[in-house]
């Protein structure tokens, strides 16, 4: 599904375009080839892959993670086995390469039935760590991954493109209505998002590309907005 002449979603869970388990995967045509944000589950990387390639004509290339959850992360080794180079913050990495099932919520999630009981996170170490709050050049493309936890104590939010209207992908960050994603679980919290959401109002992001939900096309810093006055609030956000 194209979301502009660059941008495609080609993965996702709740549209059926992949792994019913998989997070929103889009694909970014970049000057030099195809980028991935985030990689799904790792159930579905062919169908990613193929949908890629329909959309743009080509394999991607690489593959750039907002975090290290499995319904985002769990694709890289696949990926990476097809030839496509995986990119991560140094916090994300070290959750990839090594964290446990409480750091990473697997124990929390299967116990909530959002995976089966016998599923298991294959650690790796992605081919590309970078710092957090770092712009980065990956296949041409300008990347800039801003460090935004409290979903995730590793969460960054990737911003793409023309710096006065760049498009966001927000991961699990927030969703197009403006609402947060806080997890019971380690490494969730709410003062984080306290201390970090407010970040993304500094850019007048126009597309806004979550993990989950739909995408918006335009004014996604609206969404961003709603969110960060959710936070000043005396009540828990949604």
């Amino acid at each position: 599904m194209h979301i502009g002449p660059d941008i495609a979603l080609v993965g996702s869970g709740e549209m059926r375009l992949s792994d019913p388990m998989d997070c929103n995967v889009y694909a970014v045509d970049c000057p030099d080839g195809v980028v991935l944000i985030d990689t799904g589950v790792g159930e579905a990387t062919e169908q990613i892959i193929a949908n890629a390639e329909d959309v743009f004509g080509s394999t991607p290339t690489d593959a750039v993670l907002t975090h290290a959850h499995a319904d985002h992360a769990q694709g890289a080794p696949a990926l990476q086995a097809a030839g496509v180079r995986v990119w991560a913050t140094e916090a994300t990495a070290a959750l990839t390469e090594a964290g446990t099932t409480e750091e990473l919520g697997l124990d929390r999630a299967k116990r909530s039935g959002i995976y089966p009981a016998d599923y298991s996170y294959a650690h790796f170490r992605p081919d590309r760590v970078v710092e957090a709050d770092t712009t980065v050049g990956v296949a041409g493309g300008r990347f800039q991954l801003l460090a935004v936890r409290g979903h995730a104590r590793d969460h960054s939010c990737i911003l793409y493109g023309d710096p006065a209207a760049p498009a966001g992908f927000v991961g699990d960050a927030l969703r197009a209505d403006g609402s947060i994603i806080l997890l019971n679980m380690p490494g969730s919290s709410l003062a984080a998002y306290r201390e970090d959401l407010g970040r993304l109002g500094a850019y007048p992001i126009d597309r806004l590309l979550p993990g989950h939900g739909h995408p918006l096309f335009a004014e996604g810093e609206g969404a961003v907005t709603r969110a960060i006055e959710g936070l000043r609030s005396v009540d828990v956000p949604v």
